[in-house]
């Protein structure tokens, strides 16, 4: 076996190893010059991953009743036979 190619799978681990530590370090100490908001909102997504879609759908629920109920306010369209012509009086 290769005693050269060893040594530098050794170094290469321990350098890993060191990097994620200072990583994990700088993440839980707070450093100033590094932002990790990415981990924070990691987090709320997978908590509660479908929480966007359902504000979104919501909003659209209430824009619909909205609507409905401007509808029912309004006067309504007269049906018959002016219901079924287009604009130059000809039957659809």
């Amino acid at each position: 076996m290769n005693t050269d190619k060893v040594y530098i799978v050794i170094l290469l681990v321990i350098g890993i190893i060191v990097l994620s530590n200072l990583a994990m370090f700088a993440m839980v100490r707070g450093s100033r010059n590094m932002k990790f908001d990415w981990f924070k909102n990691s987090g709320n997504s997978f908590s509660q991953p479908f929480k966007k879609t359902d504000d979104e759908l919501g909003e659209l629920h209430q824009r619909v009743g909205e609507l409905e109920n401007s509808d029912n306010d309004s006067p309504e369209i007269p049906k018959g036979d002016s219901a079924n012509k287009d604009e130059q009086g000809f039957s659809r």
